[in-house]
């Protein structure tokens, strides 16, 4: 195993890639009392049209990911959840749009058992098709729930009014008509193209002796034949700079208007580090402005331009840039007459250094607090191997920038194609 040492932060990890391709990474913390692990394969909501090597284009229904984790949990004498608890340990499960993790905790000193039924509940899949479509009601009735609730609902129209063929614009889920195309030879075919050891990562934080964990994890992948695939690669999207829908209006049982204002970014097309960096110098000048940072901003709450609920995020994937500001007000203009002006308004300012020191210090201090939770640095390490920045690298980052990076980026930002949304309360009779 390579043994990685950080001495600034006092923590320490092994790695190691098996002969069947399988990437290990074990964190080692001996004064923890408990262990988490994640299991966790790249592929994500946005994955459902891959590129094989030898040029060939899949297309599997939307929300096939999610609907895939569901069916992990399946096994031949009944529900995986309930052996795990028979264990002592916790188990869970979630699909974003880049990946899917099947993680489990436990406080247990002997993680053998757990961490040998996470490999094989994850590498093997059971399904039959009757059970295939009991669980398309069920996501079903998932998606009508989110639906039902005005904040999810909000983003998922947000993201629908952006994007014309990125698959950003369809919930993570699915759509009732993709969920119900899905087939069980797709979900198998699935599962053995995207969770082959050799693209998937098991993350340990452990006050386990690191050569214990090797050990088990060596034997488990020893016992089992991968057949080999090839490799592959999310299909490029022919995605223009055009927003599908300029404005919507949508009623729902709210009591005050929620608002949308999204801008659609063109893409940082550049390295996962280039991008990240991009993406903070950008998160560091709306927090000097659009938080209590900003002498004005009490202002804006006392003339009621902004509420509590008002919020903004940014999101920089590799190939969407997306720039969001959430509201509830009466007036959806007003707050867009109001937000374009402060962004043009930030284009002429420079940050201050003691405020660009005070935000350093405060990301950087949020980055390290991971290292106090077990689950936190396993999601670090998933997110560093599959995003290619950890989180040491994304604090020296962070600790780097500089005011000219700052706004040289925010310069170069185009605010020209943007989406409202509002979601206002039903009409009265």
């Amino acid at each position: 195993m390579k043994k990685t040492v950080e001495p600034r932060f006092d923590e320490t990890f092994y790695s190691e890639t098996l002969e069947n391709g399988l990437k290990l990474i074990i964190w080692h913390k001996p004064l923890f009392t408990s262990t988490s692990c994640i299991f966790a394969t790249p592929y994500g909501a946005l994955d459902h049209r891959q590129k094989l090597e030898d040029g060939t284009i899949i297309e599997d229904p939307s929300g096939i990911a999610h609907f895939l984790e569901h069916k992990m949990f399946e096994s031949e004498h009944g529900d995986v959840m309930n052996d795990f608890s028979e264990m002592g340990a916790n188990v869970n499960a979630y699909t974003s749009y880049t990946e899917t993790c099947y993680t489990f905790s436990t406080s247990q000193q002997d993680i053998s058992k757990p961490l040998n039924l996470l490999l094989d509940f994850v590498q093997e899949l059971n399904i039959s098709d009757e059970s295939v479509e009991k669980e398309k009601g069920i996501i079903i009735q998932e998606l009508a729930m989110y639906q039902q609730m005005p904040d999810s609902r909000l983003f998922f129209e947000t993201f629908k009014a952006l994007f014309n063929q990125h698959p950003l614009k369809e919930d993570i889920g699915g759509t009732p008509e993709s969920v119900s195309a899905t087939t069980k030879d797709q979900l198998l075919t699935c599962h053995k193209r995207n969770y082959h050891p050799s693209k998937m990562v098991l993350a340990v934080v452990t006050p386990v002796d690191p050569q214990i964990i090797l050990d088990i994890v060596k034997t488990n992948q020893s016992a089992k034949t991968f057949e080999p695939v090839q490799s592959i690669a999310r299909a490029e999207i022919n995605e223009s700079i055009e927003t599908a829908d300029n404005h919507h209006v949508i009623n729902m049982d709210v009591s005050n208007t929620k608002v949308s204002l999204a801008y659609k970014l063109k893409p940082v097309i550049k390295s996962d580090l280039q991008r990240t960096e991009e993406e903070w110098a950008v998160r560091c000048l709306l927090e000097s402005h659009f938080t209590s940072l900003n002498p004005d901003y009490q202002k804006w709450l006392d003339e009621e331009i902004i509420n509590d609920y008002f919020f903004y995020e940014v999101d920089f994937g590799k190939d969407y840039a997306v720039l969001m500001f959430m509201n509830e007000t009466e007036d959806a203009q007003g707050f867009k007459t109001f937000i374009e002006t402060q962004l043009n308004e930030l284009r002429q300012k420079t940050i201050s250094l003691q405020l660009l020191s005070q935000l350093k210090k405060r990301y950087a201090g949020q980055a390290m607090r991971i290292f106090n939770s077990s689950e936190d640095i396993a999601a670090s390490i998933i997110r560093g191997v599959f995003g290619k920045v950890d989180t040491f690298t994304l604090i020296h980052l962070i600790e780097s920038l500089t005011q000219e990076k700052i706004s040289d980026t925010f310069e170069q930002l185009d605010f020209s194609h943007s989406s409202l949304i509002e979601i206002r309360p039903n009409t009265k009779n």
